[in-house]
């Protein structure tokens, strides 16, 4: 049965839409590309908003239909299905595939020369805020307002390493799609540990003269890395030399474990999530990178929450400043060099003195997100 929805002016009155066939897949691929914070990226646990990089970007395997970055790094992919057969899906899947081996092993230089510079160049790019830029760096401050110079470099480290590695993130649109497609992409992300596939609905609805248009995330990698041993797991602990170090966070994971805490292993440590009443996607609440720089340039253990994923929890937030305000007061904590990111970084040594307290904030954190309404 068809979904609706109830659109209410503050004056006037309200009308009822109902889910609809969009006159032609075309139709959306070309409202999305106009406007790209449709897509869904707070599903994707990355940090907005999205700069667009590319719109119907040629590369030697043809045209991209997007191409953005994520604040926190990311490079995503982005292709429309605009027919409803399984080839036509099979299509779009061996496109980016295509387009991902074109990027793989660019530098940071090829890539901004070759996608970025030449749409903030281009007549394809209509955003006021990036035209004309030459520069990547230069994009990232006119979009993220509060984007510190310092931020530059990180960007640009973690950029290269995904181009090195071909670590992309691939994300088809379309109407609709068929369980056999789902299915393709699940098995794509269990099997392929570097690559991540994002599955997107744009549906449209409409009544009497009235249009709305909701992105959908169908699908995307699980917690679980598709059922899969993790990149980095609990065992690469055993690296850690110092010994004190080792045994604390081993037993603040069994802790968290024990919360019912998740764990998003990658290639350097892991995320720490918690669920909330307001969305099914779990809130990151905590980072271990525990033998090299991860994600944003985090190293150790970092614990707080990134304020463009909590806004879409509003029921937890004040629990979650008293968390943060509880961390601020350990001895020996930093605020973590991102000013979007609500957290502060534990050294080492830091960790160890501060094991029980942790703990308990941690344990009290869970407490009082599951006494929410």
């Amino acid at each position: 049965m068809a979904r609706k929805i109830i659109v209410m002016p503050q004056n006037g009155e309200r009308s009822l839409l109902t889910e609809v066939l969009a006159d032609n897949e075309a139709q959306l691929q070309e409202l999305m590309k106009d406007n790209p914070e449709l897509l869904p990226i707070d599903d994707f646990e990355m940090a907005g908003p999205l700069m667009i990089v590319g719109r119907e970007t040629t590369l030697p395997s043809g045209a991209v239909d997007l191409i953005g970055v994520a604040r926190s790094g990311e490079i995503l992919l982005v292709e429309f299905k605009t027919g409803p057969q399984n080839s036509d899906f099979r299509h779009v899947l061996a496109q980016l595939l295509d387009y991902g081996a074109d990027l793989w092993r660019m530098s940071y230089d090829e890539f901004e020369s070759t996608v970025a510079s030449r749409y903030f160049s281009g007549e394809r790019c209509q955003d006021s805020r990036v035209k004309g830029k030459r520069l990547l760096s230069e994009a990232a401050q006119a979009v993220w307002s509060d984007f510190a110079a310092e931020e530059a470099e990180g960007l640009r480290e973690r950029l290269s390493r995904q181009l090195e590695a071909g670590a992309f993130h691939y994300v088809v649109v379309a109407q609709s799609f068929r369980h056999t497609m789902e299915r393709t992409v699940e098995y794509m992300n269990a099997v392929m540990p570097a690559a991540r596939f994002y599955v997107v609905e744009l549906v449209r609805f409409d009544a009497d003269g009235f249009s709305a248009f909701e992105s959908r995330t169908i699908l995307k990698p699980s917690v679980t890395n598709g059922g899969r041993p993790p990149i980095v797991g609990p065992d690469h602990l055993e690296g850690i030399e110092d010994v004190a170090y080792r045994v604390a966070l081993q037993e603040l994971l069994d802790l968290c474990r024990g919360l019912g805490l998740r764990f998003e292993w990658g290639p350097s440590g892991t995320s720490i999530r918690l669920r909330t009443p307001d969305r099914p996607e779990p809130l990151t609440i905590a980072w271990l990178f525990p033998n090299r720089r991860g994600w944003m340039g985090l190293q150790n253990l970092n614990l707080g929450f990134d304020e463009s994923s909590a806004k879409h929890t509003p029921t937890v937030r004040p629990v979650l400043e008293r968390y943060v305000d509880k961390v601020r007061v350990l001895p020996g904590v930093e605020p973590v060099k991102p000013s979007w990111l609500q957290a502060y970084h534990l050294k080492p040594d830091v960790t160890v003195r501060n094991q029980h307290q942790i703990a308990e904030i941690l344990a009290e954190l869970v407490q009082q997100v599951n006494e929410a309404p």
